[in-house]
């Protein structure tokens, strides 16, 4: 059985196991750091998942949603693959959008690596929408 529930920094370890697990997330973009993830959990209360077995604290599934105050972003929903075709990702995802919806969050973007087919075909099957208009840039600092 598989329960979810919000993320706290002592889930770091497992569910950073679990990222380093599932191609595409490309973690070397941002500060996964157990630092850098407390802080996204710290700053976004309510809005960071994991889904873990039964009564222990595997992690098997992550979504991290976090808000600027106007629109939302997902990051690392991830599901270890032995637990794929259940609809955890699909649970994980409601979760966070709940939490979106109680901070009148009226739309969510996330990222995908180009290169990334799967994952663009799964984030269309939830409903996202390739945005031609526009192409990200960042700067390290």
């Amino acid at each position: 059985m598989v329960l979810i529930r919000e993320m706290t920094a002592a889930d770091y370890d497992s569910a950073y196991r679990l990222w380093e697990s599932v191609p595409g997330m490309n973690l070397a973009s941002l500060d996964n750091s157990a630092q850098g993830i407390a802080q996204v959990i710290q700053a976004n209360p309510g809005l960071c998942f994991v889904a873990v077995e039964g009564e222990g604290e595997k992690v098997v599934g992550t979504a991290l949603g976090a808000t600027d105050g106007r629109k939302g972003y997902l990051y690392h929903v991830a599901v270890a693959k032995d637990y794929q075709g259940y609809h955890i990702s699909t649970e994980l995802i409601n979760h966070v959008k709940k939490g979106f919806r109680r901070q009148n969050i009226k739309k969510i973007g996330l990222f995908v690596v180009v290169d990334n087919q799967e994952g663009k075909s799964f984030w269309q099957h939830h409903g996202f929408t390739e945005r031609e208009d526009i192409e990200y840039l960042d700067l390290d600092l």
